[in-house]
């Protein structure tokens, strides 16, 4: 790709950041913008300029790191340039140091940190009444470990362990991933980065010990991408499948079973895989291998949890979580426009057929509710069968008020997702703080005991200074005081991290490895659909991004000796 192409692409991405960021600050300053022509214009120009500028800047600024890092890499000590020869023993020490990092913070929590939806599936464990809102197998594999922590004499030991294993599969599913990319080229310089980062980042210590399906998702999410744009960079053009190949079957099954998101994600990637066998012209056979494998994955994982509902009598959940973001733009326009009488900006013009369909739709005046960064306190007063049962009338009206107040529409959805698009956003840190209970910061530790402690669940700490310390950081989100380094931990960096990788693929014409972020795509619309930004939601792209960047931005060469070298334009 040319130089100008490269640097048209980078602008695009620039001003696209500089839009979004610009128009989440004003919101946040202002609580709501009116789109009108003169202010649409400047903030356009704004974004042109500006996002240009830092855009070109940021294309020559990688081309000129890309050429003396070659150039570094020839005068570097023969001994960083050499393959490692031990990979098993390498993986076990890159696992163990990992799991020996976090430990600590296991053992000042123990036995687990206990918060996001634990006390809701502890509802549906104690009750025997299953449903599919949060993954059932997530719920029933908390249930095996109380029932192993009963057969041993205390159900905290069970969490405990639960802890412990969860611990042991995401520092495993890092610890792969870094024997992969061991065979493949990565220098070990970049290996000990990726190890440190593995070690230090304060998030995995947090998100390893806890009682969340975010966490198992993760781990298997990240092998599931790394180990497909490993098959990718290998480029073995044939339909029957290896070793490796059984990795990524696995990993998607665990990525479907543990969150829905997965199988939306995975949608999109077959999408893309489909278009790559269409079109790619040698590569069809690795496209068609890999898609096969996608859809059966995507298959066989529905019908593992088909079984599952059948044999739990489970029900399924309500789907209101998939409206998140019409019932966010609803609910601001009826507060903007409904004579609702909650702003004074309300200039009640709204018609009294839409209001009538949005009275039925949101419950008990739940719109007067309405916070712009989160959707469940509205959300949770809606009744989804008009959105399902009375659809016509029920679009009619939505597409109309689109129609209608269209920036209203666009305010809802920048406000809902501030922290997903700009890195400058703080509104994430403290949407769940409530001034009462301690651990809802973006960092979410709280203990609700009157919920935990008569299932057997109880606090035991086993380093009551560090567990201080540790919540301490996490109440005051300590992140945000972090010079430089917090943009690598606020969720308003990623997307933006994530299409400067694509663009950086493109512009090296590395088209196959541009494949796994189609995964990420699939992934990253369900959060831009969903009710609010947690560090949960996002974790599973934050701890992959650092992976696929030195897997897919290293040096050309096989992998392993397995496969054939890539070449400058993959197709």
């Amino acid at each position: 790709m040319s130089k100008v192409k490269g640097c048209l692409l980078f602008s695009i991405i620039g001003f696209l950041a500089v839009l979004c960021t610009t128009s989440v600050q004003t919101l946040t300053e202002t609580g709501n913008i009116v789109w009108t022509l003169p202010f649409t214009g400047k903030l356009l120009i704004i974004s042109l300029l500006a996002g240009t500028a830092g855009g070109s800047l940021l294309y020559y600024a990688f081309c000129a790191a890309a050429r003396l890092m070659e150039k570094r890499a020839v005068r570097l000590n023969r001994r960083w340039n050499r393959p490692i020869v031990h990979r098993k023993r390498f993986f076990l020490l890159t696992w163990l140091a990992m799991f020996l990092c976090w430990f600590p913070a296991y053992l000042a929590y123990y036995p687990a940190i206990c918060s996001y939806d634990m006390t809701i599936q502890l509802g549906q464990i104690t009750e025997h009444a299953y449903n599919d809102h949060h993954p059932i197998f997530h719920t029933l594999l908390i249930q095996g470990f109380m029932e192993l922590g009963r057969w041993l004499g205390n159900v905290n030991t069970g969490i405990g362990l639960y802890a412990l294993t969860q611990m042991l599969l995401l520092a495993g599913a890092m610890a792969f991933c870094l024997f992969l990319l061991s065979g493949c080229g990565v220098k070990k310089s970049w290996l000990g980065g990726l190890l440190i980062y593995g070690c230090v980042f304060p998030f995995h210590m947090y998100m390893s010990i806890s009682v969340t399906k975010d966490t198992i998702f993760s781990a298997f999410l990240l092998v599931q991408l790394v180990v497909l744009a490993v098959l990718l960079r290998r480029g073995r053009n044939s339909l029957k499948p290896a070793a490796l190949d059984g990795c990524y079957v696995a990993s998607g099954l665990g990525v479907v079973l543990f969150r829905s998101n997965g199988r939306y994600a995975m949608l999109v990637a077959v999408v893309f895989l489909a278009t790559a066998l269409l079109f790619g012209r040698k590569y069809r056979k690795l496209y068609g291998r890999i898609l096969i494998q996608t859809m059966g994955v995507l298959v066989l994982g529905i019908m593992l949890l088909s079984g599952i509902f059948k044999m739990t009598d489970a029900e399924q959940g309500d789907r209101r979580e998939m409206l998140s973001v019409p019932i966010q733009q609803l609910a601001r326009t009826y507060v903007y426009h409904g004579g609702a009488g909650v702003v004074p900006e309300d200039d009640d013009t709204m018609s009294a057929e839409d209001k009538a369909l949005i009275n039925d739709f949101i419950l008990n005046e739940a719109y007067q509710d309405y916070r712009p960064d989160i959707a469940d306190p509205v959300k949770r007063n809606t009744n989804t069968y008009v959105a399902r049962y009375r659809m016509k009338e029920f679009l009619s009206t939505y597409v109309g008020l689109f129609l209608q107040y269209p920036g209203d529409y666009v305010n809802a959805v920048l406000a809902t997702n501030a922290g997903y698009l700009s890195p400058g956003d703080t509104s994430h840190a403290v949407i769940n703080v409530n001034g009462r209970d301690r651990g809802l910061g973006y960092i979410q530790t709280r203990w609700v005991e009157n919920e935990l402690n008569p299932a057997g669940i109880y606090k035991d700490s086993k380093w009551e200074w560090l567990h201080e310390k540790l919540e301490t950081f996490a109440d005051s989100n300590g992140y945000l005081n972090i010079p430089v380094l917090k943009y690598l931990m606020v969720p308003g960096s990623y997307l933006w991290l994530y299409l400067i990788l694509a663009a950086w693929l493109l512009v090296n014409r590395r088209y196959r490895q541009l494949l796994p972020l189609s995964l990420v795509m699939g992934y990253y619309l369900t959060l831009l659909l969903g009710p609010t930004v947690q560090l949960r939601y996002l974790y599973p792209l934050m701890i992959a991004l650092p992976f696929l960047a030195v897997l897919c931005c290293n040096g050309i060469g096989s992998c392993n000796g397995m496969g054939a070298r890539n070449k400058p334009n993959e197709r």
